[in-house]
Order: C-alpha cells, then sequence, then structure tokens
C-alpha cells in the first residue's frame, strides 16, 4: 500500500488541546500556521519574509507551536544538520464533537479562542463585501475575494457528505497547486472558510 500523501482527507482528527489553544491565541501564530499550511513546508526565514516579521522573532513562535503540537521539523526536507525546516502536524484539528468532546481542560480557554475565531472571521467578511462592491461596479479589477452563498435541503448524512467532499477538492487543489509552485505564476494566501449553518441554529434570523 502507497503512504498517504501528506494532508489527504482521510488524516485522523486531532482535537486541540488547552496547550494548543493558547499556543493559537497570538495571532501571529494564527498567521504563522495559515501561512506554513497552504505552503506544505517552509524556513523560517521564508516564513518571515512572507510574513513581513523578523526572522528570530517567527523561529520563538515556531518553537511555541511546536511545543504544543501544531507545527513540526521536517528533517528529511534539510539540506543539511543546521537546516530547519517546519511543517503543520499532520492531521484536521478539531476544538471537539459530541462523539470526540473538546480536549481543553479549561473551558475559558476554548470559548477564548472560539472568540478570536469569530473576530477573524467577521473581519475577512467585511473586507470581502468592502472588495465586493468595488468589483462590482468596477472599481476594482483583482479578484481578491469569493463570496458563494447556497441553500440546500439535506438530512444530517448529506450534509456529512458535502462537508467531506469540500474538504477533498481542497486537498485536490492543494496539491497540484504544491506540485507547481515553482511555475512562476504569483501566487497568494488565501483565506478558505467553509460554513453551513442549519435553519434552527440560534441566532441566525433577525427577531
Amino acid at each position: 500500500m502507497a503512504p498517504k500523501e501528506r494532508n489527504s482527507p482521510d488524516d485522523a482528527t486531532i482535537t486541540m488541546t488547552s496547550s494548543m489553544l493558547k499556543a493559537m491565541a497570538n495571532p501571529l501564530r494564527r498567521r504563522i500556521v495559515s501561512m506554513l499550511s497552504a505552503m506544505d513546508s517552509a524556513r523560517a526565514t521564508d516564513l518571515a519574509e512572507r510574513l513581513d516579521v523578523p526572522a528570530n522573532s517567527l523561529s520563538f513562535h515556531l518553537r511555541v507551536l511546536a511545543s504544543a503540537g501544531i507545527v513540526e521539523e521536517a528533517p528529511e526536507l534539510a539540506r543539511d544538520r543546521r537546516d530547519r525546516v517546519w511543517r503543520a502536524v499532520h492531521g484536521r484539528f478539531s476544538v471537539g464533537t459530541p462523539e470526540a468532546p473538546s480536549a481543553a481542560d479549561d473551558a475559558l480557554v476554548l470559548k477564548s479562542y472560539l472568540g478570536q475565531q469569530g473576530q477573524e472571521l467577521v473581519r475577512q467578511l467585511q473586507a470581502v463585501l468592502d472588495w465586493g462592491n468595488g468589483y462590482a461596479t468596477g472599481n476594482e479589477p483583482d479578484m481578491r475575494g469569493v463570496l458563494d452563498l447556497s441553500n440546500l435541503m439535506l438530512n444530517a448524512d448529506e450534509v456529512k457528505l458535502l462537508e467531506n467532499r469540500i474538504i477533498d477538492v481542497v486537498g485536490e487543489i492543494k496539491r497540484e497547486s504544491l506540485r507547481n509552485s515553482n511555475d512562476g505564476s504569483d501566487r497568494k494566501l488565501w483565506h478558505l472558510t467553509t460554513m453551513m449553518a442549519r435553519e434552527d441554529l440560534p441566532g441566525l434570523t433577525e427577531t
């Protein structure tokens, strides 16, 4: 049997612990993980250049993330013993599910992390809407965001099927992009959020 590709959709799900959630409380660390996940692997200097932060500061945050089990070294990709290549830990991270409840031993840590993620999503949505206004009127020529809205009548099994197929497609496109990473094209980090909300979700509709 051939080994699985990294970041394949059948990776084990990792339920985040309190130490993981605390490590991800820092905005720069969240940016590091996002960039490292998109690049698959990178050196601290590469990440520092991409994120426009000092390399020594970035190396410190990488060590914190590694200590929490979120990133790891990839010695097989290093040029020599002094070369340090980093990658995101293999697996899909989750804050918890009914089948695998939260592993955080501090409820406030989980609440804080979810709150921070929510604030970032609100900023992303507002940025896309602001850009979309200019794009729709022809004043903004560059494709900098995408907002697709769909409505479907699904049962629970179909929702899970849809989620898994989206993950499959994202993984396929990511692997193709990594294979073509040296084609000379201008590549930017794109943040993709898939959100589904059932009609009876509290707070979904205005009262």
